[in-house]
């Protein structure tokens, strides 16, 4: 089984912020386990499991992908959303805090509907070699959803982006 080894940007909520999590998947949830070390144990500290039924998109990209868009947070998030959709949103508003020029920083993005019917996003950041890794897994995931049946509320929304993508629709009253 592949796994990604990443670290929180934002969107969960860890006994500690700095921890190191194992991302994988089975049939039915994809999987983040926050670890935490104790001497030489490694021990869980949290599971967090989104149903594959509520998972709406990922994405393995760099804040630099973004442009140079440098109005605001709320600016780069609205760019961000339209070239990405939801996980955009996150990457957008994120580009600009915190980045040093010439440093480009790997994130994975994991957009789903929550139990509550909200689209959150995940945001992990990665060291440039877990990046190849990360990507085979994502590919994995994507090839393992093309089997997964979803959810009403994730239908809904994919179907709204794709129809947004489409361009304007005309609808006779």
């Amino acid at each position: 089984m592949v796994k990604a080894i990443v670290s929180l940007v934002d969107g969960l909520n860890l006994k500690d912020p700095e921890a190191q999590l194992e991302i994988t998947f089975d049939n039915e949830y994809l999987i983040i386990v926050e670890h935490a070390y104790k001497g030489f144990k490694r021990n869980v500290e949290n599971t967090f499991k989104i149903p594959l039924a509520n998972f709406l998109e990922s994405t393995l990209t760099t804040d630099k992908d973004m442009g140079e868009v440098q109005k605001s947070v709320i600016g780069r998030g609205i760019v961000g959303g339209l070239i990405f959709g939801p996980a955009g949103l996150v990457l957008g508003g994120m580009s600009g805090i915190g980045t040093k020029k010439g440093k480009t920083l790997q994130v994975y993005i994991v957009s789903y509907v929550s139990s509550s019917g909200d689209i959150n996003n995940i945001t992990f950041k990665m060291p440039l070699p877990m990046v190849s890794v990360t990507r085979k897994f994502d590919q994995l995931l994507k090839k393992n959803m093309q089997l997964v049946l979803r959810s009403e509320a994730a239908l809904k929304i994919l179907g709204d982006m794709a129809d947004q993508k489409s361009g304007p629709s005309e609808t006779i009253l």
